[in-house]
């Protein structure tokens, strides 16, 4: 049963924070018709409206408010303020998913089901169009968020132990799933570079004062010389002002790149499948077992 005085204190909150920061789903649609319409390629190029994105879906969850008109109507406005909250990671992997799509003319499939050796995968962005043995396969990782109820703010490294735990293994998955069951593996860094599909990063993270770039740069270093084939990463922070984010640049690492950075190797390893013909072979997958009678992850 719903609490009439909370639900409607919750929506006097929301209504505030619509006021001083907007709605966060008519920020959203402007977003991505600016990207539609302008063909936008870069994401720096819409970064501004991106961080203001963020900062106006953070101030309802601080808030503990959810934006009218968002989330299921049959639930409280704390579990509603949470489904929305969520989904905060679909909306960087869509964002990234067009932005690729103007750069390359090609459909990337966006959070789609994606056979692995031993399961099925869903991955984030994935090229070609189609489930069985793609050939760029790109997780991108929304992490950090504010204090709220009383529960203290969430690091972008909070939790990132299993974060890389998923990486390496969806990433060893993947490219198992199209090798034939007879063939050598041999050296592991000389067939992982060789093997398909490409597995790739990208990482928007809101830094807490407990996160330490330098640490963050290693990190992501060393799924990229062991397991990754590329990565990129867009860090934030609140300013100095408390009104808004800013971007924060990274301690320089050659492999560790920015987001654009990585779409472009992304769209290059794309123009040069086409142009190669890799795109038209399509070899049997190699999982041993029908993977949609196994359980999603999600249900587990």
């Amino acid at each position: 049963m719903f609490d009439p005085a909370q639900e409607e204190a919750a929506a006097k909150r929301a209504a505030a924070v619509r006021n001083d920061w907007g709605h966060p789903e008519e920020r959203w649609q402007e977003l991505i018709a600016l990207v539609q319409n302008g063909a936008v390629r870069e994401f720096a190029s819409v970064e501004r409206e991106w961080l203001e994105l963020m900062w106006c879906m953070d101030q309802y969850r601080i808030a503990d408010a959810p934006p009218d008109g968002m989330g299921d109507s049959s639930q409280s406005f704390s579990q509603r303020i949470d489904g929305v909250y969520r989904g905060k990671g679909n909306l960087f992997a869509t964002l990234l998913s067009l932005l690729l799509q103007n750069r390359t003319g090609e459909r990337i499939r966006s959070r789609s089901k994606i056979e692995g050796f031993s399961q099925l995968h869903q991955i984030d962005l994935a090229w070609p169009d189609r489930r069985v043995a793609p050939i760029i396969c790109a997780e991108s990782k929304l992490m950090g968020g504010p204090a709220y109820r009383d529960r203290r703010a969430r690091a972008a490294t909070d939790d990132w132990s299993n974060r890389r735990k998923e990486l390496k293994f969806s990433a060893t998955d993947l490219k198992l799933a199209r090798r034939d069951q007879t063939e050598s593996i041999g050296h592991w860094d000389v067939w992982r570079h060789s093997a398909l599909p490409m597995t790739f990063l990208l990482w928007g993270a809101r830094l807490d004062p407990r996160d330490n770039p330098d640490r963050m740069v290693k990190e992501v270093a060393a799924l990229l010389s062991t397991y990754l084939d590329g990565a990129g990463v867009s860090a934030w922070r609140e300013n100095s002002d408390g009104d808004g984010y800013e971007s924060v640049a990274l301690p320089d690492m050659p492999a560790v790149e920015t987001i654009d950075n990585s779409l472009w190797r992304i769209e290059s390893e794309i123009q040069k499948a086409i142009a190669s013909g890799a795109i038209e072979e399509i070899p049997e997958s190699a999982a041993p077992m029908e993977l949609d009678q196994l359980a999603d992850d999600s249900e587990i």
